[in-house]
Protein backbone atom coordinates (compact mmCIF):
# COMPACT_ATOMS: atom_id res chain seq x y z
CA UNK A 1 0.00 0.00 0.00
CA UNK A 2 2.91 2.35 0.69
CA UNK A 3 4.24 1.86 -2.84
CA UNK A 4 0.80 2.66 -4.27
CA UNK A 5 0.70 5.85 -2.19
CA UNK A 6 4.18 6.86 -3.38
CA UNK A 7 3.17 6.18 -7.00
CA UNK A 8 0.14 8.43 -6.53
CA UNK A 9 2.32 11.20 -5.13
CA UNK A 10 4.66 10.87 -8.11
CA UNK A 11 1.69 11.12 -10.46
CA UNK A 12 0.51 14.30 -8.75
CA UNK A 13 3.98 15.83 -9.13
CA UNK A 14 3.95 14.93 -12.82
CA UNK A 15 0.52 16.56 -13.19
CA UNK A 16 1.75 19.71 -11.48
CA UNK A 17 4.77 19.88 -13.77
CA UNK A 18 2.51 19.43 -16.83
CA UNK A 19 0.14 22.13 -15.60
CA UNK A 20 3.06 24.56 -15.04
CA UNK A 21 4.31 23.83 -18.53
CA UNK A 22 0.92 24.76 -20.06
CA UNK A 23 1.47 28.43 -19.23
CA UNK A 24 4.30 28.86 -21.71
CA UNK A 25 2.76 26.95 -24.65
CA UNK A 26 1.51 29.24 -27.41
CA UNK A 27 0.83 26.56 -30.02
CA UNK A 28 -2.82 25.44 -29.60
CA UNK A 29 -2.21 21.89 -30.86
CA UNK A 30 0.68 21.31 -28.45
CA UNK A 31 -1.31 22.91 -25.60
CA UNK A 32 -4.35 20.70 -26.38
CA UNK A 33 -2.16 17.59 -26.40
CA UNK A 34 -0.71 18.63 -23.03
CA UNK A 35 -4.23 19.23 -21.65
CA UNK A 36 -5.32 15.76 -22.81
CA UNK A 37 -2.23 14.23 -21.20
CA UNK A 38 -3.01 16.08 -17.97
CA UNK A 39 -6.62 14.86 -18.04
CA UNK A 40 -5.41 11.28 -18.48
CA UNK A 41 -3.08 11.67 -15.50
CA UNK A 42 -5.92 13.10 -13.42
CA UNK A 43 -8.16 10.13 -14.29
CA UNK A 44 -5.35 7.71 -13.42
CA UNK A 45 -4.80 9.48 -10.11
CA UNK A 46 -8.52 9.31 -9.33
CA UNK A 47 -8.57 5.58 -10.08
CA UNK A 48 -5.56 5.03 -7.84
CA UNK A 49 -7.16 7.06 -5.07
CA UNK A 50 -10.39 5.02 -5.32
CA UNK A 51 -8.36 1.79 -5.15
CA UNK A 52 -6.51 3.04 -2.08
CA UNK A 53 -9.74 4.10 -0.37
CA UNK A 54 -11.22 0.66 -1.09
CA UNK A 55 -8.10 -1.07 0.26
CA UNK A 56 -8.17 1.04 3.43
CA UNK A 57 -11.81 0.04 3.92
CA UNK A 58 -10.92 -3.64 3.52
CA UNK A 59 -8.06 -3.31 6.02
CA UNK A 60 -10.31 -1.53 8.53
CA UNK A 61 -12.84 -4.38 8.27
CA UNK A 62 -10.05 -6.93 8.72
CA UNK A 63 -8.74 -5.13 11.82
CA UNK A 64 -12.27 -4.94 13.29
CA UNK A 65 -12.83 -8.66 12.60
CA UNK A 66 -9.48 -9.48 14.19
CA UNK A 67 -10.30 -7.46 17.32
CA UNK A 68 -13.73 -9.10 17.57
CA UNK A 69 -12.22 -12.58 17.21
CA UNK A 70 -9.52 -11.71 19.77
CA UNK A 71 -12.25 -10.97 22.31
CA UNK A 72 -14.44 -13.92 21.29
CA UNK A 73 -11.63 -16.50 21.46
CA UNK A 74 -10.97 -15.65 25.12
CA UNK A 75 -14.34 -17.28 25.91
CA UNK A 76 -12.95 -20.75 25.09
CA UNK A 77 -10.43 -23.12 26.59
CA UNK A 78 -8.58 -25.93 24.81
CA UNK A 79 -9.92 -29.18 26.23
CA UNK A 80 -8.92 -32.79 25.65
CA UNK A 81 -12.18 -34.61 24.89
CA UNK A 82 -10.57 -38.04 24.49
CA UNK A 83 -6.98 -39.19 24.00
CA UNK A 84 -5.73 -37.25 20.97
CA UNK A 85 -9.05 -35.41 20.51
CA UNK A 86 -9.13 -31.70 21.29
CA UNK A 87 -11.71 -28.96 20.99
CA UNK A 88 -12.12 -25.45 22.32
CA UNK A 89 -14.94 -25.59 24.88
CA UNK A 90 -16.79 -22.50 26.07
CA UNK A 91 -15.94 -21.50 29.62
CA UNK A 92 -18.91 -21.74 31.99
CA UNK A 93 -18.32 -18.14 33.11
CA UNK A 94 -18.36 -16.94 29.47
CA UNK A 95 -21.46 -18.82 28.22
CA UNK A 96 -23.63 -15.64 28.13
CA UNK A 97 -26.80 -17.69 28.08
CA UNK A 98 -25.61 -19.96 25.26
CA UNK A 99 -25.79 -23.72 25.74
CA UNK A 100 -22.49 -25.49 26.29
CA UNK A 101 -20.66 -26.10 23.03
CA UNK A 102 -17.25 -26.82 21.55
CA UNK A 103 -15.39 -25.33 18.60
CA UNK A 104 -13.25 -27.10 16.05
CA UNK A 105 -9.60 -26.64 17.09
CA UNK A 106 -8.36 -26.28 13.49
CA UNK A 107 -10.93 -23.62 12.61
CA UNK A 108 -10.35 -21.83 15.91
CA UNK A 109 -6.67 -21.47 15.01
CA UNK A 110 -7.68 -19.91 11.67
CA UNK A 111 -9.97 -17.41 13.39
CA UNK A 112 -13.22 -19.18 12.51
CA UNK A 113 -15.89 -19.99 15.08
CA UNK A 114 -17.20 -23.37 13.93
CA UNK A 115 -19.32 -25.30 16.45
CA UNK A 116 -18.83 -29.06 16.36
CA UNK A 117 -21.97 -31.01 15.48
CA UNK A 118 -22.83 -34.63 16.10
CA UNK A 119 -22.79 -36.74 12.96
CA UNK A 120 -25.17 -39.22 14.54
CA UNK A 121 -22.91 -42.24 14.22
CA UNK A 122 -21.97 -44.30 17.23
CA UNK A 123 -18.96 -46.55 16.88
CA UNK A 124 -18.88 -48.98 19.79
CA UNK A 125 -18.19 -46.69 22.76
CA UNK A 126 -17.02 -43.72 20.68
CA UNK A 127 -19.11 -40.91 19.28
CA UNK A 128 -18.01 -38.76 16.34
CA UNK A 129 -18.45 -35.00 16.15
CA UNK A 130 -17.83 -33.17 12.90
CA UNK A 131 -16.88 -29.61 12.04
CA UNK A 132 -19.33 -28.15 9.52
CA UNK A 133 -16.63 -25.86 8.10
CA UNK A 134 -13.59 -28.08 7.56
CA UNK A 135 -15.19 -31.52 8.05
CA UNK A 136 -12.67 -32.47 10.77
CA UNK A 137 -13.90 -35.17 13.15
CA UNK A 138 -13.52 -35.40 16.91
CA UNK A 139 -14.17 -38.85 18.36
CA UNK A 140 -15.04 -39.05 22.04
CA UNK A 141 -15.56 -41.81 24.59
CA UNK A 142 -19.24 -41.66 25.31
CA UNK A 143 -21.84 -39.56 23.63
CA UNK A 144 -21.06 -35.98 24.58
CA UNK A 145 -18.36 -33.40 24.24
CA UNK A 146 -17.65 -31.54 27.45
CA UNK A 147 -20.38 -28.89 27.78
CA UNK A 148 -18.27 -26.30 29.54
CA UNK A 149 -14.72 -25.80 30.64
CA UNK A 150 -14.21 -24.35 34.09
Amino acid sequence: MASELLASLGLFKSMLDTAKGLKGINDAAIRNAAVIELQEKILTAQEQQMALVERVGELEKEVARSKTWGTEKQRYSLTQCAPGAFAYVVKRSEARGEPGHALCAACYERGIKSILQTNGSMMLIKHAWVCPSCRAEVKTHGEHLPEFSD
